[in-house]
């Protein structure tokens, strides 16, 4: 039987550092993340890169500016990633869910399994009753 890990995600935030590399929780300012970060720096957490596609909080990544951007190809980048995490259920923050149900849709459509939360609390009640 396969043990499912459950991480928490969110897509990333133009707003970012001006350093070259660094960790998740180093490179995005946006005070939203910063909030996502330090509520699971202790469990790990992921991002949805709108470059780099699945990120998670144990690695440290080159910054890239918005202009590098992919668009129509993330989803391809995305359904490539998805058998790396066929154990993974990612807990998605769509606090926003007018904006943030596109991500959402593009994960599932990826392959990835994902919940969707509107709150912090939830996903860490998630995790807990795991």
């Amino acid at each position: 039987m396969i043990q499912l890990r459950y991480i928490p995600i969110r897509v990333c935030s133009p707003r970012k550092a001006p350093i070259h590399r660094g960790y998740l929780r180093d490179l995005y300012l946006d005070r939203m993340l910063q909030v996502f970060f330090k509520a699971f720096e202790g469990t790990g957490y992921a991002l949805l890169s709108r470059k780099l596609g699945i990120c998670t909080s144990d690695r440290q990544y080159k910054n890239y500016g918005d202009y590098e951007m992919i668009n129509g190809d993330l989803l391809d980048l995305l359904v490539a990633q998805a058998p790396y995490y066929q154990d993974t259920v990612f807990l998605y923050w769509n606090h926003r869910p007018l904006t943030h149900s596109k991500w959402v849709k593009m994960l599932a459509d990826a392959g990835f399994n994902v919940i969707e939360h509107r709150t912090l609390a939830e996903i860490k009640e998630a995790i807990v009753a795991r």
